[in-house]
């Protein structure tokens, strides 16, 4: 039996299915684990800042007898502008692991960015299916993005995977009506909220989706289901809104630093900075990206080109299917988790706009996809259709050869 025909066979069957996305998965953690102690070379003082407090848990920890020592843990971190606590408390498990080491720190960050891939294939193939959950894993492992935030330890690289899942539970315990799920999905949510502040943005998102739900599919609102969610997401969130009640300087201090609307930001013309941030923004995928090279290949646009061409064909099929609640939800979590970074400096800051991950890579998969089943439907391309698994896995050799070039072209920009 040649690649192709074990491919094809993989393809339609179950356990098939669910060894492509593991292997997919050990591709990611080959590309984000390897070297991970060295590359990048050095750290960046927001990860040393991790570290820091990471050490200080763990002297907290060892001072005071258990289990009363977990009643003194905090909620929010307060040094460095702020922080929110998840990501270091697993910073602390590895570092007890592992000792005092940049591979310690990064680790985790490996570990989250690789449990993404698993992630974004549950929630695209909820939202639409196996193939376009499968093309949108391929590309999150292989995009320099992703891929870089894997390798430096910012808690941002904790809330892709929480989202996604909280996403997926949610979708499916709305759509057959299951409380156990919507539980575990609300349980998700809310410890996203201790990942990174962008995820509280996440809150508009799913407002106008509820309102969309509302307006065009009334009929199919579970008012309950959704209540149940929003009420477990409330309760675990719950420390950390009543830390930032008595502590509102400190935990949205961050935001007003960098906030657009603040007058030494926007220099006395709040609309055309706006204007201005947009446009950088959405020019991201296409043209310019994050010069910060912790955070990018410095100006390096998201998408290469052949990607960008199946991100806006991806883009206007989700516009033209508006009326398909898993294609709104797609448009409507982009534009809402797009914010943190227009309304703030520097953009596009790929850390602030790091909420879009979750749905990010679906709109290029369904360009890809879309492609691909019209070029079935042609007599002159049946060996697309006949090859198609194969063509998918040399799509990923592809992917991933590059994205390991652009990563080492990064780290020895970093060294230099």
């Amino acid at each position: 039996m040649n690649l192709y025909s074990a491919a094809k066979r993989a393809w339609r069957h179950p356990v098939g299915q669910i060894a492509i996305v593991l292997a997919i998965t050990a591709v990611a953690a080959g590309l984000r684990f390897v070297a991970i102690d060295a590359w990048p070379p050095g750290l960046y003082h927001d990860e040393a800042y991790n570290g820091l407090d990471a050490l200080g848990v763990l002297q907290l920890l060892d001072s005071t007898p258990w289990p009363a020592n977990l009643w003194r843990l905090p909620v929010f971190f307060e040094a460095n502008n702020g922080r929110e606590p998840l990501f270091i408390y697993l910073l602390t498990i590895s570092v007890r692991i592992w000792g005092r080491s940049p591979g310690a720190l990064r680790v985790v960050s490996a570990l989250l960015g690789t449990l993404t891939i698993p992630a974004l294939y549950g929630l695209g193939r909820e939202l639409f299916d196996h193939e376009v959950g499968v093309v949108a894993a391929l590309l999150a492992t292989t995009t320099v993005w992703t891929l870089n935030a894997s390798r430096v330890a910012f808690r941002a690289v904790a809330m892709t995977p929480l989202l996604a899942l909280a996403l997926m539970l949610l979708w499916r315990g709305l759509k057959e009506q299951r409380w156990g799920v919507l539980i575990l999905g609300g349980l998700a949510y809310g410890l996203s909220f201790y990942t990174y502040l962008a995820a509280r943005m996440s809150i508009i998102a799913l407002f106008f989706f509820m309102a969309y739900m509302l307006l065009w599919h009334r009929q199919h609102v579970w008012l309950r289901g959704w209540l149940l969610f929003a009420l477990v997401a409330a309760l675990v969130v719950m420390p950390l809104v009543g830390y930032a009640l008595r502590n509102w300087d400190t935990t949205v201090g961050r935001m007003g630093q960098v906030s657009l609307l603040s007058p030494h930001i926007h220099g006395g013309n709040v609309w055309a900075a706006l204007l201005r941030s947009t446009w950088r923004t959405l020019g991201a995928f296409f043209r310019r990206g994050d010069f910060i090279p912790r955070h990018n290949v410095p100006l390096r646009p998201v998408w290469t080109p052949l990607i960008a061409v199946a991100f806006l064909g991806g883009m206007i099929l989700s516009l033209r299917r508006m009326r398909q609640p898993a294609y709104a939800l797609v448009v409507i979590w982009l534009a809402a988790m797009l914010l943190p970074t227009i309304l703030a400096e520097d953009a596009p800051h790929f850390l602030r706009t790091s909420g879009v991950l979750p749905v990010l890579f679906f709109v290029p998969a369904l360009g890809l996809v879309e492609l691909t089943r019209w070029l079935r439907c042609r007599a002159a391309w049946r060996r697309v259709r006949r090859e198609l698994p194969g063509t998918w896995l040399a799509l990923g050799l592809v992917l991933s050869l590059s994205a390991a070039q652009d990563v080492t072209a990064w780290a020895q920009h970093m060294r230099s």
